[in-house]
């Protein structure tokens, strides 16, 4: 008669474990905590260069309605809303016979703890026909 041969259990009792698992899972819920704080002020710089960008080309479509100094009238106030820096005021209109052109450049600065400070270069446009 054969006996069978007793069945081996791949189970590792709890006591054993290395912590291998607890401390990869650690690893990775850190570097996705890490990448949100330092990567937010970044996104809320870009996010308001959008809005402003979007109002550009609003008032570029709209520019038959309006005179030179409402479209900056109205994009300064956006700017400042925005809390832009100072250089987004500046806002230049160029105008010919069916055509508008509407633009401005400035920089804008991310203070991120523990990380060099960095500027970087916006020029929100629009075009378009009058």
């Amino acid at each position: 008669m054969v006996t069978p041969r007793p069945v081996r259990s791949s189970h590792v009792p709890p006591s054993i474990r290395t912590g291998g698992v607890r401390l990869g899972c650690l690893f990775v819920l850190a570097l996705g905590v890490a990448a949100v704080y330092f990567g937010a002020p970044v996104g809320d710089m870009y996010w308001r260069y959008y809005q402003f960008r979007d109002a550009f080309r609003q008032e570029a479509r709209f520019a038959s309605q309006h005179s030179d100094q409402d479209i900056r009238r109205h994009l300064r106030a956006l700017a400042d809303t925005l809390q832009l820096p100072d250089e987004a005021d500046t806002i230049y209109v160029k105008r010919k016979s069916h055509h508008i052109l509407i633009w401005t450049e400035y920089y804008d600065r991310v203070d991120v703890p523990f990380i060099a400070r960095d500027s970087f270069y916006f020029n929100p446009q629009a075009e378009g026909d009058l």
